[in-house]
């Protein structure tokens, strides 16, 4: 029996195009970890890693999630051009205004926000890297949005290429040829993605009108705030635990636990990338109302992420044997329990992607949101107590927890819109 939704050129096309753009920093990633370990102490690893895991929340701040705006919205003025590109034009220009303003309050009170975050880590320069590194990646994020919208997978893939072998090449420089530290590290993840938003913008262009539209900002914000928390409770689950684990275990220690979760983290990219390309065709199909291609595809996902969950196991252990130095390998025993809390998170597209279509982000909210405060819970209480081991149960309590919520309130959702 032919199945069109897996022969569709496009979807695979794009599915292959999203999966190589997205997986090609982690690798890039994986390649480095020599360079890493061989060049930056375990302190100064979980000083970069515990950087970028909080650029992760704050330039969702900065960007008030309008990213998820664009590639929802963006298929309501589908028969619309003009109204489309008021719309696009409206966003970007709210985003880069708000979040350069968001951005340079943060840097005026730097003292009560940096100790806030740090305890361990020197507030100068990383909160400043932190707050410079957030602000361009919350920018590259809106033109990296409509492209993905447009289902321009070959220019999503080649942005992303662009940006991980020219951070690679620089890091590379830095370290080696320069015998420089991990702030070389982080700023030349800024000065690259810096290049990539004036070139990403200057594409764009071409598909906006420079306008402001007070109704296309306020339905935006209705769709984007929601899922503020959504998105925020799914960096909680997955980060969170390093920051409270850098104020009780020491940085070393963090440093090889963080090395653990950026490999185990390698899987949920892949999931991810996958998600990418998946998202808008699911959306396409619930549109052009074929229904039954629609639950193919996410009952075709759901195989993809057990097999490729359960393969990925023995192969992060090898990774971290032959990628890193002794000093790392006390991250081997830590992945097998860190790729289970992988696996389940990516069964949590699968509902939210039918919560997405219907634009039930409050429901995805709450869902996160109450998955996310049992992680913090259960953080503060183990964390003290059994360290490490206590932020790993942690994470994959609150993924159970949020897909147990999260297909709950799809199957009704989809009872009501029957």
């Amino acid at each position: 029996m032919k199945i069109k939704f897996i022969l569709d050129n496009k979807l695979l096309t794009n599915s292959i195009l999203y999966t190589f753009g997205s997986m090609m920093t982690p690798l890039i990633g994986l390649v480095m970890l020599p360079v890493y370990t061989e060049n930056l102490t375990p302190s100064e690893y979980g000083i970069m890693t515990t950087v970028q895991t909080l650029v992760g929340l704050l330039q969702l701040l900065l960007l008030l999630s309008l990213h998820g705006a664009v590639t929802r919205l963006f298929y309501d003025f589908l028969n619309e051009p003009e109204k489309q590109k008021e719309y696009l034009g409206t966003i970007f220009i709210f985003v880069v205004f708000f979040s350069t303003i968001m951005s340079i309050i943060l840097i005026l009170f730097f003292q009560p926000f940096g100790s806030l975050l740090f305890k361990q880590i020197p507030v100068y320069p990383f909160y400043f890297i932190l707050i410079g590194l957030s602000w361009v990646t919350s920018l590259l994020s809106l033109p990296l949005a409509l492209f993905r919208a447009q289902e321009k997978a070959g220019l999503f893939v080649l942005i992303n290429l662009l940006k991980a072998i020219a951070i690679m090449t620089l890091m590379v420089y830095f370290l080696i040829f320069k015998g420089h530290g991990v702030e070389s590290v982080l700023l030349s993840q800024f000065f690259i993605i810096m290049i990539l938003v004036v070139i990403t913008f200057v594409k764009s262009f071409k598909y906006l009108k420079l306008s402001f539209n007070l109704t296309y900002l306020k339905d935006s914000l209705n769709f984007s705030l929601p899922l503020i928390p959504h998105v925020a409770s799914a960096w909680i689950i997955s980060s969170s635990d390093r920051i409270i684990l850098e104020k009780y275990i020491e940085i070393e220690q963090l440093g090889v636990y963080s090395l653990a979760v950026q490999v185990a983290m390698v899987l949920s990219i892949f999931f991810q990338s996958v998600n990418n390309a998946l998202v808008p065709r699911y959306t396409r199909l619930r549109k052009e109302g074929n229904e039954g291609q629609a639950k193919k595809l996410l009952n075709v996902f759901s195989i993809v992420i057990l097999l490729f969950g359960v393969a990925a196991i023995p192969l992060a252990m090898l990774a971290i044997q032959f990628f890193t130095t002794k000093a790392y390998y006390g991250a081997i025993g830590l992945l097998p329990l860190l790729i289970i809390g992988q696996i389940i998170k990516g069964y949590y597209y699968i509902p939210v992607a039918k919560l997405f279509y219907v634009k039930k982000t409050k429901a995805i909210a709450s869902s996160s949101s109450v998955a996310a405060l049992t992680n913090v819970a259960i953080n503060i209480l183990a964390i003290p107590f059994i360290g490490i081991y206590g932020a790993i149960v942690s994470t994959i309590a609150a993924e159970f927890i949020r897909l147990i919520l999260l297909t709950i309130l799809s199957n009704k959702e989809k009872k009501s819109y029957i």
